[in-house]
């Protein structure tokens, strides 16, 4: 299925209908104004989720299961089924809302789903090409399925090769629905809270980036492929396979790990997001400092990480102000990458909040 398109740009309409991008460095969703949304690399996550179980010895996946159901339950809510639409959606044909998430799927870059059998009541078994993460995909097929028959469903999946089979059916007569977490609920507010504290603008730093006159979306998002018979997003220049998507469910997850571990795990985030940006990006030995700095703050700024104050570099020395930083130590990661990248030797990173939401970094080679 086809996505509606901007006849300007040739970008998915919905960029512009569904989520705001005011100028300062984020996007939200507009029928929720806590969700915070950023584009990444689809790779990041089992590469984060890997690293972070060998580094402290825990398994995670428990963890990460429950923030994906509070997150999958917390989008129905705020995106889908709010208002009159609950009730009508309920109303309508299987296959007229299996075509729509697909195309839901195929916006966020999250998979393609293909209908293999529909029984009402008894089965609904589904093929998923190019899953971007397998949980958030199961949780929403039964939040999904649950929707269409109205019954509480129970959900499997098995791998095919690089596909997966996923199956729901119904939950046997005496077994009740299982209750929502509300831990896991209460963790996913506060980590979506934490995000969406923003500065709506910054007096004195009027910078836009050039936009399609049209749908008024970033011009360097371009570079991004919708591939909707695919499922997936593509950064065309690298090659890359990118995902749409909030960060509140990676952050949840990484305050409940401090909270398992009792300590803080800025520092082992920074050193992983560091670690994967510098093993999979490009070679930038010889590059043009100026050039690949300002790329890389033109991307971060479409992408939703932030606003570029100011920059300032030299041989072995960067410094930069960032508004609305998106998880700061996220962001530095990808940042210190970059600036290792070019200069070839580790660096020393210092960070403060200046004010609110204005990120000070300086880095330095060793």
């Amino acid at each position: 299925m086809a996505l509606p398109r901007c006849k300007g740009c040739g970008l998915p309409r919905r960029l512009s209908r569904g989520y705001l991008w005011s100028g300062n460095g984020t996007i939200f969703s507009r029928n929720d104004p806590t969700m915070r949304m950023v584009f990444f690399e689809a790779d990041y996550y089992p590469y984060v989720w890997k690293e972070l179980e060998e580094r402290l010895g825990v398994v995670i996946s428990e963890t990460y299961i429950r923030g994906q159901k509070a997150s999958v339950l917390d989008y129905l809510e705020k995106n889908v089924l709010y208002g009159w639409r609950g009730s009508v959606l309920r109303r309508l044909p299987f296959s007229f809302l299996l075509r729509r998430v697909i195309e839901e799927l195929a916006f966020f870059g999250f998979g393609h789903l293909e209908l293999l059998e529909y029984r009402r009541h008894k089965v609904v078994l589904l093929r998923v090409t190019n899953a971007f993460d397998i949980i958030s995909l199961a949780w929403g097929t039964k939040g999904f399925c649950a929707l269409v028959d109205g019954i509480p469903m129970e959900m499997a999946w098995t791998r095919e090769g690089k596909d997966y089979l996923l199956t729901a059916t119904p939950l046997p007569g005496s077994q009740a629905e299982e209750g929502p977490d509300l831990e896991a609920q209460l963790a996913l507010r506060q980590a979506k809270k934490e995000l969406s504290q923003v500065a709506a603008s910054f007096p004195g730093h009027e910078r836009r980036l050039p936009s399609c006159p049209r749908c008024g979306i970033p011009a360097e998002l371009i570079s991004c492929a919708w591939r909707e018979e695919e499922g997936c997003i593509v950064l065309v220049p690298e090659g890359r396979r990118m995902v749409f998507s909030s960060g509140h469910v990676m952050l949840s997850v990484l305050r409940e790990l401090e909270r398992i571990t009792g300590t803080s795990l800025e520092q082992t985030f920074f050193e992983i997001t560091k670690n994967y940006h510098m093993e999979t990006m490009e070679d930038l030995e010889g590059r043009d400092r100026g050039v690949t700095y300002r790329q890389l703050l033109d991307r971060l700024h479409s992408w939703g990480y932030g606003f570029p104050l100011s920059v300032n570099f030299g041989v072995g020395h960067l410094e930069l102000r960032i508004g609305n930083p998106f998880f700061p130590s996220r962001l530095l990661g990808m940042i210190t990458a970059v600036f290792e990248g070019l200069e070839g030797q580790e660096a020393v990173v210092e960070q403060r909040m200046t004010e609110p939401h204005v990120l000070e970094v300086q880095i330095n080679t060793l």
